[in-house]
């Protein structure tokens, strides 16, 4: 079938118009064929009980969807959503619900300038694959396919994911025109579903669906014939996506600012959120027994919900303790054990470039890495010999990418002189040869440390170290031709801390 490939033109009140028709009423598909495997990534928004659109997940806490869908300007407030809103990820089916999950929303992030907003998931959704982002632009006459779970020509709320093909009207502005091809139409609901194109054999996010004449869907007028539409094109804000859904390392409390987990003498675990200066907000009790001797770490998500969880030896055994969203932990799973009593266990990142977490443990005088694996049931690998002799004397911690080389390092304290060594990681996942990265953090004037990531948000990687007069103290990070360094330190907590066994 021949389609009309002129470029839909629309007004201003049009356009208002029409994105008040896909998100004003109650609608919960886009008239077309079943969704086929692969597209669990289409998300279900109900914003309320009176409006309903779609979205994507672009990772495991965050959906895409259209800004109209929350206030009819396109123009929500940033922050929590005004309305009660529940998103459901991984169903293309919405009667399954053994698969996939529903989470509440949390936050709200608009662009500035386009019918888009990100929306923050309560929880994060393991095991649900997020889509691919496209790198480049749809072009003129590009064969397209939309999914959305709004109404069709014929089913008033369908309980199934639709998808239809369009022809692209791609110029390198900001919107999309669609001309639809066959008898396809975004109806009302589909408002902020995607916009895919596959390649290699892999669908990728091109553009959202903002708004459509709807011509023949289940409520539109008879007068009304037009199936056209228009969509907002996404490959050039990628970086607005991805720096906003992005786990931030050291992050637990989910608010994108590292944190500080410390346990007491008394064996418990505390939760310091990090403020985004450097200084730390009130403390959360989120282990109230059974850390004392433990080798507490965090950094990386272990369990693929886009939340960072804690690592922990505790006795012999490696666990992996599952961050609930907000910093509160669920029952830990158990990924090794046999670990000498005295082993110290860091979570540097992602030493293996391989997109999942890794730890570095010390024991026996050497160090070991042992590479993770990201899922529900999070495990790692044999361990890696890569420090041949001399790691009983050191402290070790980790400060994420201190040289900005896109590379993990790792940071050791010489118990014996105070000397601050850095470790910059490498390709193969090892570390490099040691640099003198600061002096004097003797164990009686810094009796522990901890790499703080970018605590500060200043792009460089910082420290916590406690103080022999029971303070804490903020070493904010710095660069020289010579590499990293450690910068001045500023007091951010005021006593207390040397009842503290164990920062990270």
């Amino acid at each position: 079938m021949t389609a009309n490939r002129s470029r839909l033109m629309w007004t201003t009140s049009a356009a208002a118009a029409l994105a008040a028709l896909l998100t004003s009423a109650p609608a919960n598909a886009l008239h077309g064929d079943d969704a086929p495997a692969g597209l669990g990534f289409t998300a279900k928004v109900n914003v309320g009980d009176q409006t309903a659109c779609t979205g994507t997940l672009v990772s495991p806490r965050w959906v895409l969807t259209a800004a109209s869908c929350f206030a009819p300007d396109g123009k929500p407030a940033a922050g929590k959503p005004a309305v009660g809103t529940t998103v459901t990820v991984g169903r293309t089916d919405l009667t399954q619900t053994t698969v996939g999950a529903t989470r509440a929303a949390v936050e709200l992030v608009p662009h500035p300038e386009r019918d888009l907003v990100l929306v923050k998931l309560q929880t994060g959704v393991a095991g649900v694959k997020p889509v691919a982002l496209a790198a480049t632009p749809v072009t003129a006459e590009e064969s397209v396919q939309a999914a959305g779970f709004g109404r069709t020509k014929t089913t008033w709320v369908p309980d199934k994911l639709h998808t239809a093909s369009f022809t692209a009207a791609g110029d390198g502005s900001a919107n999309v025109a669609l001309t639809a091809t066959g008898d396809a139409v975004v109806c009302q609901g589909d408002a902020g579903g995607p916009v895919l194109r596959e390649a290699g054999g892999t669908q990728e996010l091109v553009a959202v669906t903002s708004r459509s004449w709807q011509g023949g869907c289940l409520g539109t007028p008879s007068t009304e014939t037009r199936t056209g539409a228009v969509a907002t094109r996404v490959d050039d804000v990628r970086s607005w996506i991805t720096g906003t859904a992005s786990l931030v390392p050291g992050d637990l409390s989910g608010d994108n600012k590292p944190d500080l987990v410390a346990v007491d003498d008394l064996g418990k675990l505390y939760l310091y959120p990090g403020t985004g200066t450097g200084a730390l907000g009130t403390r959360a009790l989120i282990g109230t027994g059974g850390w004392s001797g433990a080798s507490v770490t965090h950094r990386g998500d272990w369990t693929g919900d886009g939340m960072e969880d804690i690592v922990a030896r505790v006795g012999s055994e490696l666990r992996v303790y599952p961050n609930r969203g907000d910093g509160s932990l669920a029952s830990p799973i158990r990924i090794g054990t046999g670990l000498p009593t005295n082993a110290q266990v860091v979570g540097v990142g992602d030493a293996t470039l391989d997109g999942q977490p890794d730890l570095a443990i010390s024991y026996h005088d050497k160090l070991y890495m042992y590479a993770g694996v990201s899922s529900p049931t999070p495990s790692v690998a044999a361990p890696v010999l890569i420090g041949n002799g001399g790691w009983g004397v050191m402290s070790l911690t980790a400060p994420g990418d201190a040289d900005r080389d896109g590379r993990v390092d790792l940071l050791a304290r010489d118990t014996r002189d105070g000397i601050l060594y850095i470790y910059l990681g490498q390709a193969n996942g090892t570390f490099s040869d040691r640099t003198e990265y600061g002096h004097s953090y003797t164990v009686s004037w810094r009796p522990l440390i901890a790499g703080a990531a970018d605590a500060n948000r200043d792009g460089v990687a910082d420290m916590w170290t406690t103080a022999a007069d029971g303070t804490l103290q903020f070493y904010k990070g710095g660069t020289s031709i010579h590499g990293p360094v450690d910068g001045p330190s500023t007091q951010v907590g005021n006593g207390g801390w040397n009842a503290m066994r164990s920062i990270s």
